[in-house]
Formats: C-alpha cells, structure tokens, sequence
C-alpha cells in the first residue's frame, strides 16, 4: 500500500501554506495570487501521483527512484512559489545586515581586492558557489553510489527542512543581494568569466530576491551533515568543505550578507536535529 514519505508530507504542507497565505496578503495582487496557486497545485498533484499513483504503475525501484530524484523538481517549484511573494525591499533590514557585513568582510574583500593570492581565493570562491546548484543532486546520488539509496528519505527530509525554512521567510523578510546595492567597499573587487557565468544564472533563473538565511548554504550545509553519517567520513568532511566555501563564496561575492549565510549553516543542523528527532518517532524517512 503506497504511503507519504516525511520529504513529502513537508511538500504537501509547504505547497499549501504558501497558496493559502496568498489569499490573505493584501500586498499581493490577483496575477501573483493565482501564479502562487498554480504553482502550488501543481506541486501538490505531483507530490500525490508520485507518492500515490505512480506505485501502482511502475516497478517498486522505479518508482522509489523516481520519487527520490522527483523531489528535486518540487524544491525548486517551492523556490519559484516563495519569489511570487515578493514585492519590495524592507531597506532597514538591508541597512543592518550591511552595517554588519562592513565590519565583518569589508577588510578581508578589500585586502583580497589588492593583493594577486587574494584574488586567486576570490576566484576559487566564486567556483565553490557556483556548486551550489550541484551540491544536492550529486548528494543524493553519492547516497546512490554507496549503496545507501534506502537513506534518500532521511536525506530529502533534512535537506528540504534546512532549505524551506529558508525559502519559508520570503513573504515576510524581503531583502535584495547585496550586490544590487552598490556598496562602495566593494566596488573593487575583481570580475572573471566564473563570476560572469554566476551572475548570467543568477539574471536567468534566480526570483532576484534574497533568501534570509542563504538557502544555497542550508541545503549544501544539510547535505554534507547527511552524507557525514551515511559515508566515509573523508567524504562527509569534503562535502562539509564544499558547503564552507560555498558559504563563504555568497558573501564574497556579495551575493548573499554575512548573517544569511550563518545563519543558513545553524538552519541545516537544526534541520538534521529535528529529523533525528523525527526518526525516533518513526516519522521521518
């Protein structure tokens, strides 16, 4: 008998609590409205036939691995849904998260700015951010490759916690990059084919918000914590490393502040604290 996975149900709520906080923000006008509906009925139709329809059509392995991989598509229907609750920038809270990145990464921008090894770390930064968008799906298929594809559902739950709690302050926290804001202290760092490619992914495909915390750091973050227990600890570690630099990467370029990153690496382990709770209980996985 086909059942809801913990990942799943987290969609389900998800999807529906965004469309139906749609209804009640008066901020938002009927386009978006109906923009966020859609998208969250579609992600609802999909998360039901995957979890319940699909079973009964399809071999029990295709089906789990569909439902596995299937996950990834909702995460960024979620991303989309969340961006329609944007509508402007609340320039106080700007204002302090900048007044904090002057004094946390202004001095280390401007030194790595001057000097020839530090814009070679400036451009490793920028390489490390770009594997944000490869970071989960190669987690999840890692999980794969070591024989551990019965761990997906612990993986996906911890993942889509960290990283919808991220997405989750949206309609409420809304706040622009702060590389849109034209901040001085930076002005001289350098530019490079890896930080153009970023920026063109960014312009393509990005809701041109951004997420408080960093849901680029939460997710790559709750992987590395995943793949720490199911893996090799070398291999736990390299992915810990990976999600370090890409923390480090969004506020040196400037694509995310100081505290959207901190605090998107404390959201990841509150995530896996929360699903191991959960798994006591039998709910999670």
């Amino acid at each position: 008998m086909p059942h809801l996975r913990a990942a799943e149900w987290i969609n389900i709520l998800t999807f529906a609590c965004l469309t139906l906080l749609a209804w009640g923000r008066r901020d938002l006008n009927g386009a978006r409205r109906v923009k966020i509906t859609a998208i969250g009925a579609g992600g609802l139709a999909i998360t039901l036939f995957a979890a319940l329809v699909l079973p009964r059509w399809a071999s029990p392995v295709a089906a789990s691995v569909a439902r596995d991989w299937i996950l990834y598509l909702l995460l960024l229907m979620v991303y989309r849904q969340g961006g329609y609750f944007v509508t402007h920038a609340d320039g106080a809270f700007e204002q302090r998260l900048e007044w904090l990145d002057r004094r946390l990464v202004a001095g280390p921008l401007e030194w790595c700015a001057r000097h020839r090894a530090g814009r070679w770390l400036l451009g490793y930064l920028e390489l490390a951010y770009m594997l944000c968008y490869v970071s989960m799906p190669t987690g999840l298929a890692v999980l794969y490759l070591l024989g551990q594809r019965s761990a997906a559902g612990h993986f996906w739950t911890v993942v889509l916690l960290a990283t919808y709690a991220s997405y989750g302050t949206l309609p409420f926290l809304q706040t622009r990059p702060p590389r849109m804001l034209g901040e001085k202290w930076g002005a001289s760092r350098p530019a490079g084919k890896l930080r153009a490619f970023n920026l063109w992914i960014l312009r393509h495909a990005s809701i041109h918000a951004n997420t408080f915390p960093s849901a680029h750091v939460a997710s790559s973050t709750a992987c590395a914590l995943v793949l720490l227990g199911y893996g090799p600890i070398w291999l736990g570690i390299g992915f810990l490393w990976i999600a370090f630099s890409i923390a480090l990467g969004a506020v040196a370029g400037r694509y995310h502040y100081a505290a959207d990153a901190i605090l998107g690496a404390l959201v990841a382990l509150v995530a896996l604290l929360v699903e191991n709770a959960l798994t006591v209980y039998g709910w999670a996985g």
